[in-house]
Formats: structure tokens, C-alpha cells, sequence
């Protein structure tokens, strides 16, 4: 009998065992985990996303971002084909939204505490007289009754459509277009010292970069103030716990934020290198954010 044969059928099952499990081992490791981010077209969000992009691709994660309009976000999150957003304005701006998809989604934590919107003009027309929303009823004529908005799936523009209808303003226009043709807009205005009326909010670049002023509301139709909420679809937080606990602590001042918006807007940089820059130069934040993960 040949013995030392029996003796290496148990020796080489071992070794097929143990590199089994190796393998394994690898494949486990070699599994990337992902995230989908929705991304609303607007200038805070925008950076804001790209730095979590650039944290959580140094964490291993393969990060997309997915550009559509701000309903279609909230629209995608409650169906589960996207993670998170990170610019829930609640509880006026995205009102509707919630009311449609809230109960599918889950408020993971508030990522920027304070925040103001609603229409604005330059200071030499608030000096003026306009200074209330109620002041433009009657005045059309020297804004040659229109409105500048943004994005029409903005929820700042649902507030003013019903602004307009609340303040008797059926004589005014609201113009949808985009963040920067508002801003250019804007600054044609500045330039030949007109009368314009804009949908802003706040953190933004703009109030650094013209004088111009929030219109009182009396009627409160844009509320009082949003906060800035990380909404993620349901069951995140079971299919991943580090990553919703990164969005626990994930939060920024509003001054920061505004100071992506004017690197990405204003000076025309590329979103992800002031993103990159922003995390290789506040590296103490960062580390609060992901001090939980290896």
C-alpha cells in the first residue's frame, strides 16, 4: 500500500480548503460598494456632492452623480434607484416634493442649519420704495412685469407661482431659466443700474456678489427659513450603516457652502478640484465625518 499517498490526499484537500477560502476572502474585499447621488442643478449642491464624492472614493466607494431636475430626485429616491440627496430644503422649499414621496424616504440629518429664500432686488430699487412683496402690485411697469427664476423644477418656483397668486401679482411673469442665466440676468441689470426682481436663497454667492436685497413677506409663503436636510431612500441605513452613519455627521456652515458656490460659479472652476482642494485643506472636518470607517 502506498502510504505516502494516503498521507497527501488529506494534506492537498486542506490546501484547495484553505485556498478557498482565500479566495474568497479576496473576492469579498475586491467588492466595491457604491452610491448614487441625486444632483439637482444648482451651484451648493453641486460642490457639496463632489466633496462627499471625493471623502467616500478615498473610503473605497464607487461614488455617481446623477444630474436631473429636483423632482425627478425625489422621484428616483422614493423608487430606490438613488441614494441620497443632499439638498432637501424642508419644509417649505420642497414641500410638494415631501407631501408626494416623504413617506418613502428617510430625513437622515440636517447638513446646513440655516437658510433664507424668496425674491430680492438690487438695493438702489429697495431704496426706492420696493421693499415688501406687497410693493409690487402696481409697479410691474418698472420691471417690465417679469420675474427672473431658475430651474422650473426648483421648489423656489412653486413658491412663486403661488406668491404671485397670494400677492395679486397676475400681471407679472415668472421667467424660468437657470442659476447662472438668473445671475447674468442680474448683473446686466447692475451694469445698466435697471429695476429686476430674482428668486434667490441663501447660502449663495450672489449676495457676495451684488447689492441687492430679500423683499419682505408677510404672508410667509416662503417660509421661515429651510434647513438644508440629507434625504436618503429607505433601507440605507440596514444595506449600509457606515456609510448612513457618515451621513449623520456629514454637516457644514452655511458660509462654507457659500464659498463653494462662488469658487464653482463665480471664479468658473471645475466642481471636483475645489471639492479636492477644500478636503486636502480641512482635513480635521473631514476626519469628524469618517472617524467611524477604516
Amino acid at each position: 500500500m502506498n502510504y505516502k499517498a494516503l498521507l497527501m490526499i488529506p494534506i492537498l484537500s486542506l490546501a484547495l480548503l484553505f485556498s478557498g477560502c482565500l479566495n474568497a476572502s479576496e473576492n469579498n474585499d475586491s467588492e466595491q460598494k457604491s452610491l448614487n447621488l441625486g444632483l439637482p442643478p444648482w451651484p451648493g449642491v453641486t460642490v457639496k456632492s463632489n466633496v462627499v464624492k471625493v471623502i467616500l472614493e478615498e473610503k473605497g466607494y464607487a461614488v455617481k452623480l446623477n444630474s436631473l431636475d429636483a423632482g425627478l430626485v425625489y422621484a428616483k429616491l422614493a423608487e430606490g434607484e438613488l441614494d441620497v440627496l443632499l439638498a432637501g430644503w424642508l419644509p417649505a422649499t420642497h414641500e410638494n416634493y415631501w407631501n408626494q414621496y416623504g413617506d418613502q424616504l428617510d430625513k437622515v440629518n440636517v447638513n446646513v442649519e440655516k437658510t433664507a429664500l424668496g425674491l430680492a432686488v438690487p438695493r438702489h430699487t429697495y431704496e426706492s420704495g420696493i421693499q415688501s412683496i406687497t410693493d409690487l402690485k402696481g409697479n410691474g411697469k418698472i420691471f417690465n412685469s417679469r420675474i427672473v427664476g431658475i430651474e422650473p423644477g426648483a421648489g423656489i418656483m412653486s413658491n412663486t407661482e403661488n406668491a404671485i397668486e397670494i400677492y395679486g401679482l397676475e400681471n407679472y411673469e415668472l421667467k424660468s431659466s437657470s442659476t447662472p442665466a438668473m445671475m447674468a440676468e442680474l448683473e446686466r441689470a447692475f451694469n445698466r443700474n435697471e429695476n429686476i426682481i430674482v428668486t434667490v436663497w441663501e447660502p449663495h454667492s450672489v449676495f457676495f456678489r451684488f447689492d441687492i436685497v430679500m423683499l419682505d413677506d408677510p404672508e410667509r409663503v416662503y417660509g421661515d427659513g429651510d434647513k438644508v436636510y440629507t434625504i436618503a431612500r429607505k433601507g440605507l441605513e440596514s444595506d449600509d450603516p457606515v456609510l448612513y452613519e457618515f451621513f449623520k455627521k456629514f454637516k457644514i456652515t452655511p458660509e462654507i457652502q457659500s464659498g463653494w458656490i462662488y469658487e464653482y460659479s463665480d471664479e468658473g472652476r471645475n466642481p471636483e478640484d475645489v471639492a479636492r482642494e477644500w478636503v486636502r485643506n480641512n482635513s480635521e472636518i473631514v476626519s469628524e465625518w469618517t472617524s467611524h470607517m477604516n
